[in-house]
């Protein structure tokens, strides 16, 4: 007992040491999308916990990746921090150089909030599961148009992953961000999109358009009555998570203290987060690298089959 004592006393101060007297975590979106709001999630979480101000930095531009360079270039001594998202496992494949390695130049924190995509379609398209979907779409001759928030983007990678399995034609129509593309499935100038849930959910409570299934492994506990896609299709699964990352060499011991603040604040604030169509990561540094790692090769095969490519 004295001994574990004496060890916890000895940790302390050598956590104290490693603490930066600022931070910052860097979104590499523009404000208001998931990255952002996850982003001040954290800072909000890290700051109440640690005593520590944390300010929000937006760095928006190539798919993520100019604020995900700026963070593999910066001290790792704790002050910087960045909320990559499950599209930075895509670009590995989807970019032909990237000036950064996403598993080299970089610790993983946490996996902060996964944020589903939903299947939905214009109210015209008389599907109304996902067997159902599938059959109707195989019948279309000139094929499904689907739109999504970019050529590339997550919803995107998503659908070409549905159809090929599927075995349907599709014509895909990229927007600039997904209400946009929300926006013209409501007017039925498009047929179908996998987008994120949150931009989406307004509508499909709103009767505007129809939710077919969750991208989840499983239903969703604000939405019972959407089934996932895994519940044909077991073990298909494509969320769009956001997670913290640290510059290589961060101290562990403060790496592993941010992901105790942080995941226990989604856990407490589980359903606030829920409200806004996202799901707690629960992911820490120990199960990160792994998941990562599945990520790169899952988005890597979309990426193949959608045959985007991005300079």
């Amino acid at each position: 007992m004295k001994r574990r004592t004496l060890l916890a006393g000895l940790a302390l101060p050598a956590l104290a040491q490693a603490q930066p007297a600022q931070m910052r975590i860097v979104s590499p979106y523009t404000p208001g999308g998931a990255s952002d709001t996850l982003s001040r999630f954290a800072a909000q979480a890290i700051t109440e916990a640690m005593g520590v101000p944390v300010v929000v930095e937006n760095r928006p531009g190539a798919g993520g990746n100019l604020g995900a360079e700026f963070v593999a270039r910066a001290p790792n001594d704790g002050s910087t921090w960045l909320t990559i998202a499950a599209a930075h496992a895509a670009n590995v494949t989807l970019y032909r150089r990237l000036p950064f390695d996403v598993v080299r130049d970089f610790v993983p924190v946490c996996v902060v909030g996964l944020v589903p995509n939903v299947l939905a379609v214009h109210p015209s398209v008389p599907a109304r599961s996902f067997p159902e979907f599938i059959t109707w779409a195989r019948a279309q001759p000139q094929g499904v148009t689907y739109g999504s928030a970019g050529i590339g983007t997550l919803p995107h990678l998503a659908m070409e992953l549905v159809r090929h399995r599927a075995g349907f034609q599709a014509v895909h129509v990229p927007f600039r961000g997904s209400a946009p593309a929300i926006t013209e499935l409501l007017s039925g100038r498009i047929q179908a999109t996998f987008e994120n849930l949150p931009p989406s959910a307004p509508q499909i409570r709103a009767g505007g358009i129809r939710a077919i299934a969750m991208s989840t492994a499983n239903r969703l506990p604000d939405w019972p009555d959407v089934p996932a896609v895994a519940e044909t299709w077991p073990g298909f699964e494509a969320v769009a998570w956001q997670a913290l990352m640290a510059p290589a060499g961060t101290p562990m011991p403060l790496v592993e203290r941010v992901a105790q603040v942080v995941l226990a604040a989604t856990e407490a604030q589980a359903a606030r987060l829920r409200g806004m169509g996202i799901e707690p990561g629960g992911i820490g540094p120990d199960r990160f690298p792994a998941f990562l790692q599945t990520e790169i090769t899952k988005w890597a095969e979309a990426v193949r089959l959608s045959g985007a490519t991005a300079e």
